[in-house]
């Protein structure tokens, strides 16, 4: 993997929508014209198989891109230093429950560009750019303006760390107990 990379992490299930990223990093790629940048993509496509599971191989293979996309495991103990050293840290999905992966890359300080879909605004707030995910211009122009502006890239940065804050365990632990006591005390009532 080369210096200058873009990371993806969050399954390949087809809500993840991996194969628009893919369609975006090459256009992408294109308007750059950086031949050493590469999209780093958590996973292996040959896990799981079905219309539920879309390989995004042979997208990258018809933009002429599956040299510049790498699929690989990455370990837990690997995740801190893939995030805080990527470019950009890319997340398209067109639902989700929580974003527990976009925050997780906001808590190692990344620069977010994100789907602007279901619980995601809420989750990195303004400390990502949050685009339609099925708007590939969209994505295109957002990855962009973080690879080329170092200013914002560094700005997303110091954002991403003081919005990953607002979350953690304990916190949302407490909360959880606050609403289990007032039901509790409502039903004692």
């Amino acid at each position: 993997m080369g210096e200058r990379y873009i990371f993806y992490l969050g399954g390949l299930d087809q809500r993840k929508n991996v194969p628009q990223l893919v369609r975006a990093f090459a256009r992408l790629h294109a308007q750059i014209g950086d031949p050493d940048l590469q999209l780093l993509i958590a996973g292996n496509p040959d896990k799981n198989k079905g219309s539920l599971f879309p390989d995004p191989r042979p997208v990258a293979a018809d933009l002429g891109m599956s040299g510049q996309i790498i699929y690989r495991f990455i370990e837990e103990e690997d995740k801190p230093a893939l995030y805080s050293g990527a470019g950009v840290f890319v997340f398209p999905s067109l639902y989700e429950g929580f974003g527990l992966d976009p925050l997780e890359a906001m808590s190692c300080g990344a620069p977010v560009v994100c789907s602007n879909r279901t619980s995601l605004p809420e989750v990195v707030g303004d400390a990502a750019i949050s685009v339609d995910p099925e708007d590939t211009k969209a994505l295109v122009d957002a990855m962009y303006h973080v690879l080329t502006d170092e200013e914002l890239r560094s700005d997303l940065r110091a954002r991403s760390l003081q919005q990953a804050k607002r979350f953690h365990w304990h916190k949302a632990a407490q909360q959880t107990l606050a609403v289990y006591e007032e039901v509790l005390a409502r039903k004692k009532k």
